[in-house]
């Protein structure tokens, strides 16, 4: 239950930011953020970076929908879950599969420590000088 509860405060609280669809009216109003999403894939071994900077506070579901609308090689979809909120599904047309036990690890990099995130792309902000990694790996 209170999952749920931390669940829809997240999501509630993405309604208001920039790059989700609403007007972009914010700018001037709190600083930017200079960071790097890393897209990688353990099997096919590639590795691709986007350097981009968002306003302050943006969470993670709002830089992606942004870098999706200012990069064309960049694309993700997601669906939304009633019980867990915004689930990332695919990244560049990839999608993790049950089957395969794959799925999109989120990770950020600050300096040389790499920690797994513990909350999805619609709570997580990222942070200055951090390299946000969507991580394509196998489960079990």
């Amino acid at each position: 239950m209170a999952l749920a509860a931390i669940t829809l405060l997240c999501f509630a609280a993405l309604l208001p930011f920039p790059g989700l669809g609403g007007r972009d009216d914010h700018s001037g109003q709190q600083g930017q953020i200079h960071f790097t999403v890393t897209v990688t894939n353990k099997f096919a071994n590639t590795n691709v970076s986007y350097p981009t900077a968002v306003t302050v506070g943006m969470p993670m579901f709002g830089v992606l929908n942004k870098l999706k609308d200012t990069n064309n090689s960049f694309n993700f979809t997601y669906s939304i879950n009633k019980s867990f909120g915004i689930y990332l599904e695919s990244v560049n047309g990839l999608a993790g599969s049950t089957e395969n036990k794959t799925y999109w690890e989120l990770l950020s990099k600050r300096g040389n420590r790499i920690s797994r995130l513990n909350v999805g792309i619609g709570c997580y902000q990222p942070k200055k000088n951090e390299n946000f990694i969507m991580n394509f790996t196998t489960w079990g």
